[in-house]
């Protein structure tokens, strides 16, 4: 037994001695030949190996080699497809004898690899070889049934060092390069998890990717495999759990994204935003699937600069332009941090004295460009210009940089409306529409945030269809183009007291009928306007106050924030109450009133007085009555006339109406 044992160490000796001196006399040059060789014959490309190559084979099979380059497609911008200063390859021995290969060790140094796509959308990583119609129109064999054993492939440890890809695309002239890549993985077997963990440099931005694939036969056969991975770095940080489908190139699971600046992070993908405050601070949870260039959310929660907001999403990225799709509900958004305009008074100019001028700050709607929409949309607080809106619902369509919202439920300033809003980028010049019917709105908040107009109180609505175009607040406003009306009830109009106006010149002319403590209260307010250039012309303003009936016409300009009003007030000799008649006849003074909307000028418009007079007149009322409003009545002296009995001529007073003609159409 003994002499039989001795044998067989004897021979295991040998063999070892033979394993351990077979490198030392077969030439490195034999292996380096056969290498070269057989990869023109399976590639149609030329390897080199400029450095050295070693062979080993105890106590594992080793192959180490210097300076490799493998060549490009014909055609290609780079003369190399791959290139690395050293390659070290391990693998155990004796499983090759029986079909299995498992890789102890690979350690690629300073590998650079070059992916390329021509002008005909061929990739250089397809080869054009003799053998390759033969392999093609093999019939496959059958694979080997699971866990046999047979063709598996593993490998303890595999790591790349300094490694650097690029990616062209000839053509759309994309190119993209990955630095630093240093990363190892490990796949024990191929019925073991395979895991992957390392770092890299893209677009000058560090990140490290840690993953776990459970199942890699299943991968590798086509199939389905759970995937769990993390990506860390200073721009964002994100997790996924799920599954990868590797047959129809699917993924889906719970993903938790987080990214300091969404600006600096669509930048990082070639997506530069418009220079406005928002597009800070994102985060993103939810059921993430993903397809054949389409991304779906499902009960996923976001969170953009301090706005949160939940609901389904859906981003296909297949077309020209991505496309958004999906119903979410935002607690707030705060339109101004997109379109780069914000709170009024940020211009120069405009209504001089405490009114806040309109902003000449830029207007930039180019994020409508980004991508399309079809939403479902709501918010519980919406601000957009100076306006606080309550919770609104939006059914928004977003195509060709064009943004139609339907207004399906509106709230703000104790009021509600229904309506249309439409916002377009305009190639650098947004252009507004809207078409609102708003009621039960408290006048004073609602026109102090709207335009800076803090003289109405009341309860009301109004009714506005116009557009408006430019690059600012101001050119909106000059540009404004349309038509509106405005009904307020119950309300005051302040700065002014009407009834004292309409019984005395002199308390207009005093003051003591204007300034800050000096009101109007009336129980209606209504008018209708016709809109052009910024310019808003109105014909049929009336007001009903228990000592004064009033009606107006004349014109606001909106661009410029200044007025030219000619206004009848009728006294009334007792008090009606609110809502009182509107056809009563009593002393009436027409006054004008105009100049810029901070400082308006009251001045009385005689042309009308005489008219009043006759009708008080008319009415059995005495002249005396009328104290000193008309010469020579109630004790007031006439001027003096000239040398030919003439009294002096007066000069011609402007009237303001004259301009109404141009803006209602009847000028030439």
């Amino acid at each position: 037994m003994w002499r039989y044992l001795r044998w067989v160490l004897l021979a295991v000796g040998v063999l070892i001695a033979i394993v351990v001196a077979l490198p030392f006399v077969l030439p490195a040059g034999v292996y380096k030949d056969q290498i070269i060789a057989q990869t023109k014959q399976a590639t149609g490309r030329e390897l080199k190996i400029d450095g050295a190559l070693r062979v080993s084979f105890f106590p594992e099979l080793g192959v180490e080699v210097d300076q490799v380059h493998f060549a490009n497609a014909a055609g290609a911008a780079t003369p190399d497809m791959a290139t690395m200063e050293r390659l070290v390859v391990g693998a155990e021995l004796f499983p090759l004898l029986s079909g299995q290969v498992k890789i102890t060790h690979i350690t690629l140094v300073k590998p650079v690899i070059n992916l390329e796509i021509d002008k005909n959308g061929r990739g250089n990583w397809l080869f054009d070889t003799a053998a390759a119609p033969a392999v093609a129109a093999a019939k496959p064999e059958a694979p080997a049934p699971h866990g046999s054993g047979v063709g598996d492939l593993s490998f303890q440890d595999v790591r790349l060092s300094g490694g650097t890809l690029t990616y062209r695309d000839a053509r759309s002239n994309v190119a993209q390069r990955v630095d630093n890549i240093d990363a190892s993985v490990q796949l024990p077997s191929l019925d073991q998890p395979m895991i992957f963990s390392g770092g890299l440099t893209w677009n000058k931005e560090n990140i490290k990717i840690d993953a776990t694939v459970a199942e890699p036969r299943a991968l590798s056969e086509g199939g389905k495999s759970a995937l769990n991975a993390k990506i860390a770095g200073e721009l964002m940080n994100a997790s996924f759990d799920g599954s990868l489908n590797a047959g129809v190139g699917a993924i889906g699971g719970k993903i938790d994204f987080k990214t300091a600046s969404a600006r600096r992070l669509a930048a990082w993908f070639g997506v530069p935003l418009p220079q406005v405050r928002g597009f800070g601070a994102m985060s993103l949870t939810g059921d993430m699937t993903s397809s054949a260039g389409r991304v779906s959310f499902s009960d996923a929660k976001l969170s953009l600069d301090n706005m949160n907001g939940s609901g389904n999403l859906m981003l296909d990225t297949a077309g020209a332009k991505p496309f958004v799709k999906g119903d979410f509900t935002l607690d707030r958004l705060d339109l101004n941090q997109y379109t780069g305009s914000g709170a009024r008074g940020q211009g120069n100019g405009g209504g001089g004295g405490g009114f806040p001028a309109w902003s000449d700050a830029p207007i930039d709607f180019s994020s409508l460009d980004l991508v399309d929409a079809d939403f479902d949309f709501a918010v519980d607080a919406l601000e957009v210009g100076g306006l606080k809106i309550g919770r609104s619902a939006l059914d928004i369509a977003l195509n060709g940089g064009k943004l139609n919202a339907k207004l399906k439920q509106l709230e703000l300033y104790g009021g509600h409306g229904q309506g249309t809003i439409t916002l377009a980028s305009g190639k650098g010049t947004p252009s507004l529409g809207l078409d609102l019917t708003i009621k039960d709105v408290q006048g004073e908040p609602f026109l102090s945030d709207a335009a800076g107009f803090t003289k109405l109180e009341g309860t009301g609505g109004f009714v506005a269809r116009v557009t408006a175009t430019g690059s600012s607040q101001r050119a909106w406003m000059q540009s404004l183009a349309g038509s509106a009306s405005l009904s307020f009830r119950n309300g005051a109009i302040k700065g002014i007291d009407l009834a004292q106006i309409a019984r005395t010149i002199q308390s207009a002319l005093s003051g003591s009928a204007i300034g800050g403590a000096a009101k109007t209260d009336f129980a209606e307010l209504s008018g209708s306007f016709g809109i052009r250039n910024g310019v808003a012309a109105n014909k049929d303003l009336k007001l009903l106050n228990p000592f004064v009936r009033l009606t107006g016409a004349g014109i606001i300009d909106i661009g410029s924030q200044t007025l030219d009003y000619r206004v009848e007030p009728k006294a009334v000799g007792s008090i009606e109450g609110q809502g009182g008649k509107g056809d009563l006849s009593g002393i009436g003074i027409p006054f004008r009133i105009h100049g810029s909307w901070s400082s308006p000028k009251y001045e009385p418009d005689l042309s009308g007085v005489v008219n009043s007079a006759i009708d008080s007149v008319l009415q059995g009322k005495n002249p005396a009555d009328l104290g000193g409003l008309i010469p020579g009545l109630g004790g007031d002296k006439a001027k003096p006339a000239d040398d030919q009995g003439q009294q002096p001529k007066k000069g011609k007073k402007k009237n303001p109406l004259d301009q109404l003609n141009d803006i209602l159409g009847g000028g030439k």
